[in-house]
């Protein structure tokens, strides 16, 4: 049995990695400082999710979400959490290229302090996932669902169902 006297030291990408396959790696999302102290003895990973303007500011979708307020709740989230891994949301229309991605993420971890960022891709960014990579930048890339492009894909659609989608989406994360 750990001893709980000992303080849990601050997650890194490795210490995910290594759990992986081995124990389950916990996940909740976030908002602010206060919930982030309170998950901060509970789960591995606090996501700051864009989903924070539809549950938290009662928007109909993610799309209005933007880089001020996505790094303001970020900062919030990492003031109140100081052993779990923060995984920042960058917003829909953040990293349509990629000197715009790699400016917009290396602000998370400038001004916020978090540890990764998350992104809705598909293979046709899988360079520029890769190219985060390079600068150095931990990235989940987020596939199938993708709440950012509801309004393209006429909703929020289950992906996976046939095949041809199931084998995409393995390639996808493969990739």
């Amino acid at each position: 049995m750990k001893d709980e006297t000992i303080a849990k030291k601050k997650l890194t990408i490795n210490d995910i990695k290594n759990k992986k396959g081995i124990e389950p790696i916990v996940m909740i999302t976030a908002y602010d400082a206060l919930f982030a102290k309170i998950f901060d003895d509970y789960a591995d990973i606090i996501l700051v999710g864009d989903s924070l303007n539809m549950s938290f500011n009662m928007q109909e979708s993610t799309l209005s979400a933007d880089m001020s307020t996505m790094l303001y709740h970020t900062k919030a989230v990492c003031a109140g959490a100081k052993k779990t891994f923060i995984l920042a949301d960058m917003p829909f229309g953040s990293y349509t290229n990629e000197k715009q991605a790699i400016k917009n993420a290396m602000k998370f971890f400038k001004q916020t302090n978090a540890d990764a960022v998350k992104l809705e891709v598909g293979m046709h960014q899988v360079n520029l996932v890769k190219r985060l990579c390079e600068e150095g930048i931990n990235v989940m890339a987020h596939i199938g669902l993708k709440p950012q492009f509801f309004k393209f894909e006429g909703g929020y659609k289950i992906k996976g169902r046939s095949e041809l989608e199931a084998k995409r989406l393995v390639d996808e994360a493969l990739a």
